[in-house]
């Protein structure tokens, strides 16, 4: 996953040019569903998937009927 080198864009931010902006990969994956060798996603993990977002959903429903 690419991200902002800030490390970088801190250190040139005061350039009367402007600032140096690059981006590197910082090695982290990102999230997706868990995938058996064909590339189907699992059951287990469809599950999941579904129970997060009924979690979600009803956090959400009830923020919007309470407050």
């Amino acid at each position: 996953m690419r991200e902002l080198d800030t490390a970088t864009f801190l250190m040139t931010q005061d350039n009367s040019a402007g600032p140096i902006i690059q981006y590197v990969e910082s090695g982290i994956e990102p999230q997706r569903p868990i995938t058996d060798a064909d590339g189907n996603v699992s059951k287990v993990s469809a599950a999941a998937y579904l129970v997060a977002y009924a979690l979600l959903a009803s956090f959400v429903g009830y923020l919007f009927f309470v407050l």
